[in-house]
């Protein structure tokens, strides 16, 4: 089994890279959608349009801070995922079994195609 230490240090990259990115993300949609938003609705009020391109830029913030870090808990991309085996494809997990003592909940054998 791997050590903590190498989990640590595989997980915590790929999770402050994930989470800077959705922080980031969030904070220029956000601003972007409440600006829209406030010149939508105020028009020429410019207080009113700041007010709401910063209500979209906290709200982006803490959407981008939620998505990014769940997608910094997904699974490794394929290949890296930790193992306890050196190759854990080479070998099948389950062997399957084959004969006459497979037989249905009625007593008869299933059909072969």
């Amino acid at each position: 089994m791997t050590e903590p230490r190498s989990l640590r240090r595989r997980f915590e990259p790929r999770l402050k890279g994930r989470l800077s990115a959705g922080l980031m993300v969030g904070f220029l949609v956000g601003a972007t959608l409440g600006v829209v938003v406030g010149v939508l609705a105020f028009e020429a009020r410019s207080g009113a349009i700041v007010a709401c391109g910063l209500s979209g830029a906290i709200a982006g913030l803490l959407y981008g801070a939620l998505v990014g870090s769940f997608s910094g808990l997904e699974s490794p991309d394929p290949g890296a995922e930790p193992s306890e085996t050196p190759h854990p494809l080479s070998q099948p997990a389950v062997e399957e079994e084959h004969g006459p003592h497979l037989r249905d909940d009625h007593g008869t054998e299933p059909p072969t195609s």
